[in-house]
């Protein structure tokens, strides 16, 4: 199952450094960069592997599905945020998959003094290190070509993503997208092998679940944001997901 992370799609930033860390097909609305501090690991992007090598840097760009598993003996630093870091290259890039790239020694000198590392830099810093690594991104990575079926999971995606708080079917979103319903029915079976509608609940429940968090807001203006049509269906796909109702979610919290 492809897993929506919701926490890594708001505007924010987040680093970390691993060691023994495994992250199944996931995606989210942010820039992830993922650093080699130590050793070597496979990053799986868009069904496609990308093996990187100590101090080698790999760009993932929003709503790209990816997945990495990184053993004891790979330390990493990776960070997830939001394109507000770096606008400019955001706006003419976010659509592209570049591939792994190398800073130039001083630079990732720079880097490592004052970005690679837990927790959250200096915002201006922050931000001067990105455009740095976003320069070496240009001059050193070649962009990814992303075959028909890539480009079609990163679409639906993209359009259940932008489209929670309305009513979403196959036949609109088929229509949306410039597809026959029936082809693209076959196609979105093929891509994922789940049910649409089960496959959009998925997302309409981790979005609840984020809401939910804040005590303040009504369960029932929780279930309109999140697309569902009424509180009963709200609580019948959240305890088939959850094994709790909306409410007794909250209240365990």
């Amino acid at each position: 199952m492809i897993e929506h992370q919701l926490h890594n799609s708001y505007d924010t930033y987040n680093a970390f450094i691993y060691t023994n860390k495994t992250y199944n097909p996931h995606f989210h609305k942010n820039y992830e960069l993922i650093y080699i501090m130590k050793g070597e690991m496979t990053v799986d992007i868009i069904n496609r592997p990308v093996h990187l090598l100590e101090g080698e840097m790999l760009l993932i760009s929003p709503f790209s599905v990816h997945s990495f598993v990184a053993d004891q003996n790979t330390r990493i630093w990776v960070a997830v945020f939001s394109e507000g870091y770096f606008s400019s290259f955001a706006k003419k890039n976010n659509h592209l998959q570049y591939s792994k790239f190398r800073c130039e020694q001083t630079i990732e000198d720079f880097l490592g003094k004052y970005l690679f590392f837990e927790g959250t830099p200096d915002l201006h810093i922050g931000k001067a290190c990105m455009h740095l690594i976003c320069s070496e991104c240009l001059k050193k990575a070649t962009i990814d070509t992303i075959n028909l079926e890539q480009d079609f999971k990163q679409k639906v995606i993209e359009f259940i993503y932008a489209n929670l708080s309305n009513e979403i079917t196959l036949q609109t979103i088929a229509q949306t997208m410039g597809f026959e319903y029936h082809y693209f029915s076959s196609l979105f079976h093929a891509c994922f092998h789940m049910n649409f509608k089960e496959f959009v609940n998925i997302f309409r429940y981790e979005y609840a679940s984020e809401m939910l968090l804040d005590k303040t807001k009504d369960i029932s203006y929780i279930a309109g944001e999140c697309g569902f049509q009424s509180i009963r269906n709200f609580n019948r796909v959240f305890k088939k997901l959850s094994g709790k109702t909306p409410s007794e979610f909250r209240n365990s919290l």
